[in-house]
C-alpha cells in the first residue's frame, strides 16, 4: 500500500472501528478512501444522513495528522497496513460484513493461504485439551498442503495452537487484542518472536490500545473470519473460544469441537456445541480433513511404536483398549481385563514408566 493511501485507510479505520460495515459503504460511495477525503462536508452529509459526528471527524485536520503518524510508525518498525479490497488483504476476512477497514500485519506469513485454520479453546485448559489440541495441530502439518493455523495467542488452547505449528512447521498467525507496540499476553513474548520469523501478528487496533474486555471479543471476529474452519479444542460454558465459534458460524464456515467426558466442566462448552449441532464432532485427526476435503493425514504413522513385538499379551491387551477409549482408570480397565485392580494398577505403572502412557488425574491415556 502507498504510504498516502495508507494514511486515508488509516484515518477510515479509526473513525469508523466500531461501525466498519459503515466505513465500508461510505468507501464504495466515494470509490475508495481517497475520494472519501476528497468529497466536501455536504457530500459527506448527503451519504451519512444522520452522522454528523461522523463527518465532523472526517473533516477535522488533525484526524489525518494522527494517521500520518501511525504510518511512519509503522514503517519504521516494518508493519504492513492492509487495507479491505486491496491484494493482500485477507480475501476470507474480507467476506464478513463488520470486517475491519485496515489491517496491522508483522511477519512474513501470507494471510490468503489455500488453506487456514483457526484453533481456539480455554486459557484454563487441561493435559488433556493441550495434548489434544497439539496432536490435531500436528496432524494438519501431514496433509498434502499444509493450512495457516489462526489463533489469539492467549494462554491456554491458544498457545497450545501456536506452538504446535511452529513445531509442525506449520505458518501460524496471532491475532492481538492490542496495538502491535505491545505483546499481550506478556508470557508470549519470545512465543511472538518466533511467530514473526515465519508467520504474522495482526490486530486491527492502533498503537497505544490496551488490551480490554470489549478489544477481545472484537478481536474473535478476525480469528473466525480468516479462516476456513474453526476448531473449539476446549471450552467451559462461557468463554471466547464459544464466541469465535458462534462467529465463525455466522460466516458460514464450518465449525468443529472435540468432545469431553460429561464431568468435565472445561468441556461443557465443546460438548454443548456439539449437541446443539452448531459444531462437528472431532472424533479423531481425520475428521476435519475429510469434513473439509482436504487430504486425509497420516495420523497412525507414530501409533505402532506403542506396540512392541515382545509386549506379553496383558500388556498389548492394556493397550488395545486404551487405544479405543478416551481414558480409563486402573479400575475401568481392571474391569475390562477381569483382573483384580492391583495387577492394574502394577500394569499401567510400568507403561507409565515406559513412556507408553500418562495419568491425568484418576485416568490414564494413550501417550501421544
Amino acid at each position: 500500500m502507498e504510504s498516502g493511501v495508507s494514511v486515508y485507510y488509516c484515518a477510515l479505520s479509526r473513525v469508523f472501528a466500531y461501525k466498519c460495515a459503515v466505513g465500508r459503504q461510505l468507501m464504495a460511495a466515494f470509490e475508495g478512501p481517497e475520494g472519501v477525503f476528497a468529497a466536501g462536508r455536504d457530500a459527506l452529509s448527503d451519504v451519512l444522513r444522520g452522522g454528523s459526528e461522523y463527518v465532523d471527524k472526517l473533516c477535522d485536520p488533525a484526524l489525518l495528522e494522527w494517521a500520518a503518524g501511525e504510518v511512519a510508525w509503522a514503517h519504521r518498525y516494518g508493519i504492513r497496513l492492509l487495507g479491505l479490497g486491496e491484494t493482500d488483504y485477507p480475501r476470507r476476512l474480507a467476506e464478513c460484513e463488520d470486517a475491519p477497514l485496515m489491517l496491522y500485519c508483522k511477519g512474513p506469513a501470507d494471510l490468503n493461504a489455500p488453506r487456514a485454520v483457526a484453533v481456539v479453546g480455554t486459557r484454563k485448559a487441561t493435559w488433556y485439551g493441550r495434548e489434544t489440541c497439539r496432536r490435531l495441530v500436528e496432524s494438519l502439518a501431514e496433509l498434502d498442503e499444509k493450512p495457516l493455523i489462526v489463533s489469539g495467542l492467549a494462554l491456554g488452547i491458544d498457545g497450545c495452537a501456536h506452538e504446535a505449528a511452529l513445531a509442525s512447521d506449520l505458518p501460524t498467525v496471532g491475532v492481538l487484542p492490542c496495538g502491535l507496540d505491545e505483546i499481550y499476553p506478556r508470557q508470549h513474548r519470545e512465543m511472538a518472536r518466533q511467530i514473526l520469523e515465519r508467520g504474522a501478528l495482526v490486530t486491527d487496533f492502533p498503537r497505544g490500545t490496551a488490551p480490554v474486555a470489549f478489544t477481545f471479543l472484537r478481536r474473535n471476529r478476525i480469528i473466525a473470519g480468516m479462516a476456513d474452519a474453526t476448531l473449539l479444542a476446549e471450552s467451559f460454558l462461557r468463554g471466547g473460544g464459544l464466541i469465535t465459534l458462534s462467529l465463525a458460524a455466522s460466516y458460514n464456515r464450518e465449525t468443529f469441537a472435540v468432545p469431553g467426558r460429561t464431568t468435565d466442566a472445561s468441556f461443557e462448552g465443546c460438548n454443548r456445541a456439539i449437541a446443539r449441532q452448531e459444531a462437528t464432532l472431532v472424533a479423531d485427526e481425520r475428521t476435519l480433513p475429510a469434513a473439509m476435503g482436504w487430504a486425509a493425514p497420516l495420523t497412525r504413522a507414530r501409533r505402532p511404536s506403542l506396540l512392541r513385538p515382545d509386549d506379553p499379551p496383558m500388556r498389548r491387551e492394556a493397550l488395545k483398549l486404551l487405544e479405543s477409549r478416551t481414558a480409563l482408570s486402573a479400575d475401568e480397565l481392571a474391569a475390562l481385563m477381569r483382573v483384580d485392580a492391583r495387577e492394574a494398577n502394577i500394569l499401567l505403572l510400568k507403561l507409565e514408566l515406559e513412556g507408553r502412557v500418562v495419568a491425568d488425574g484418576s485416568k490414564f491415556l494413550l501417550s501421544l
